[in-house]
């Protein structure tokens, strides 16, 4: 790619201020369109604990990590890399591209006390966490770092329109990531169909290490792997690796990975791996789909069960049954979990039991 720099759109903002689903709706327009395109959420590169005591020392963990996946796909071929999350409130991120092969935009989207408000609560946070929420919105407002841009009164698809114009499209040449030596662990991989409740399981369980004082750190396989062209095992990988090592460098001592399935080339990270499945029958997995529809568990990147209506919820489910039926079928070096009828604090109890041997 010689000295030419890749282009970086990131929003930002104070929680509910619209950052993640802008982002998202500018990656998927970019690959609707054809173009050599990748998505990130920082939030998903500081999932270690216990947490850092400071704020900048949790900042400056995700943009470590960042940094390191971003040139993972920059050098790869990425046309144009997206990026949403919260950055340091009071520093901005501009520091960490300066010298980089990167050209940043950073937008700070803001609106108006009362939207804010109504996003928030509107999401199902809690009335209690308002007077942090406004904390943060006034340090953004305060410090005024990137580019302001007023979203009050606009539809997430109108943000989106405004900033799709300033996104490259093109395609491009993809070229294979560096092979990855074998990292050292230990390392807990949960896998399962659709909707069997991994990641609300391995987060369950990654909270009662941090409780404990255990410094572990987490990893959704999933969210490292939005790039078009895709999907692409080999850069989950490469990913996979960067953001453990990274972890590494922080303090961490093990690592939990969330992924529906975790082929060869993931398990080549790793020089040893401890797989726990976690399996269920189609009655319940058909609930929790539903479940899962209505809203119970996280939104992330990428999910396509939020608010969908009841015939996606079908196909979905009956996805999902079909899955479990293959992969009971595969090999048999892990450790399986029948979380038929449980809730989900009961599985989370059995991993946990699992993963703290």
């Amino acid at each position: 790619m010689g000295t030419t720099k890749t282009p970086v759109l990131w929003t930002t903002g104070a929680p509910a201020a619209g950052k993640s689903t802008t982002a998202w709706g500018l990656y998927t327009r970019i690959v609707e369109a054809g173009g050599n395109v990748a998505y990130v959420d920082i939030d998903q590169f500081g999932l270690i604990g216990p947490p850092p005591g400071g704020g900048e020392a949790a900042h400056a963990i995700k943009a470590a990590n960042l940094l390191r996946v971003l040139e993972i796909l920059r050098s790869r071929g990425a046309r144009q890399l997206v990026v949403s999350g919260i950055v340091d409130p009071e520093n901005g991120v501009e520091p960490h591209f300066e010298g980089g092969g990167f050209d940043l935009t950073l937008i700070r989207l803001t609106c108006d006390r009362d939207e804010l408000r109504s996003r928030f609560l509107g999401r199902g946070s809690p009335a209690a966490a308002l007077p942090d929420l406004y904390a943060v919105a006034d340090a953004y407002d305060r410090t005024g770092f990137g580019e302001a841009m007023d979203t009050t009164g606009q539809r997430h698809e109108e943000t989106v329109e405004a900033l799709f114009p300033r996104c490259v499209v093109g395609d491009g040449p993809v070229r294979a990531p560096d092979v990855v030596e074998p990292l050292p662990g230990p390392v807990t991989v949960v896998t399962g169909p659709t909707a069997v409740g991994k990641s609300t399981a391995a987060f369950c369980a990654l909270r009662d290490l941090w409780a404990r004082e255990i410094p572990v750190a987490y990893v959704d396989l999933a969210q490292l792997g939005f790039a078009n062209p895709g999907p692409d095992p080999a850069l989950e990988a490469a990913n996979l690796a960067a953001v453990w090592r990274g972890y590494r460098e922080a303090g961490a001592k093990r690592l939990i990975v969330v992924a529906r399935e975790f082929l060869p080339e993931h398990r080549r990270v790793f020089e040893e791996v401890a797989v726990v499945h976690l399996d269920a029958d189609a009655p319940t997995l058909t609930e929790r789909v539903g479940r899962r529809a209505e809203g119970e568990s996280a939104l992330l990147a990428g999910d396509e069960l939020r608010g969908v209506p009841p015939v996606v919820r079908d196909r979905v489910a009956a996805r999902a049954i079909t899955e479990a039926a293959r992969m009971r079928q595969a090999r048999t070096d892990r450790v399986v979990l029948d979380t038929t009828g449980q809730e989900p604090a009961e599985t989370a109890a059995a991993l946990l039991a699992v993963v703290a041997q």
